[in-house]
């Protein structure tokens, strides 16, 4: 990767963990559709799971007092059959479509998580889907996030509980992607030093997050990320569409 492709991550990653941090998701919805645009679409998945080990690991860890166990182990039941459908996605689909497949994944995903329903009486049923969901995206997209925020907002999830179950669940996954990926083959000399450039980033927009999160209703950013989420998603689709 050139210095321009490297700078541009780590400039990404920042921006993606100051959202991650104020809305308590956000981060491969941000980071991927974008880092597509600047890297190799297949390279943005395995960066994005990299970084995201660590930021989902740490407030996982924070947060571990207020995960709700249940739920959580329920989605990464699920996780464990989506997990080979996305592997195979990322296997075969060269970097027009699996750019693509990004795009379209965040785009659905904003609707998911705009449509605010009350599904708190639904059964382990409604965890289970999410996660075989997720984890399908998480090896195909990394963009694993909008059927686990579209659960918990739909359980009605406080924002404290909702946090630490999300990050729990992605800890686990991103953990399991990255081993996936290693073991395969996938993860060479460019992407471990994107990794590594990105993560001063990371810090840097995390305590951007943090500060500014104090400031901001919650609703309110909510609605700014759903719409920068549009901007990265139709972006990512465009860029794929005329490699």
């Amino acid at each position: 990767m050139s210095g321009a492709e490297l700078l541009g991550v780590a400039l990404i990653a920042a921006g993606a963990a100051t959202v991650q941090l104020i809305a308590g998701f956000g981060f491969a919805l941000a980071a991927v559709p974008l880092f597509s645009v600047v890297i190799d679409p297949h390279d943005a998945v395995i960066v994005s799971l990299g970084i995201a080990m660590f930021t989902s690991g740490a407030q996982a860890w924070v947060g571990r007092a207020a995960t709700d166990r249940t739920v959580a182990g329920s989605m990464l039941t699920g996780a464990a059959v989506g997990l080979p459908v996305g592997w195979a996605v990322f296997t075969w689909a060269d970097d027009r479509v699996l750019g693509v497949v990004i795009g379209v994944a965040v785009l659905v995903s904003v609707v998911l998580i705009a449509r605010g329903l009350d599904l708190r009486h639904a059964g382990r049923g409604l965890d289970l889907g999410a996660g075989a969901l997720s984890g399908a995206l998480t090896m195909s997209s990394s963009v694993n996030g909008p059927p686990l925020v579209f659960t918990l907002q739909a359980r009605q999830f406080g924002p404290v509980r909702f946090r630490s179950t999300i990050t729990t669940v992605f800890a686990v996954l991103d953990v399991v992607g990255i081993i996936i990926f290693a073991l395969s083959g996938e993860i060479g000399g460019d992407e471990l030093t994107a990794i590594a450039v990105a993560l001063p980033g990371v810090g840097v927009g995390a305590a951007a997050g943090i500060g500014l999160r104090r400031y901001l209703s919650p609703a309110r950013f909510r609605g700014v990320v759903l719409v920068l989420l549009v901007i990265a998603g139709v972006t990512a689709i465009v860029s794929a569409l005329t490699r």
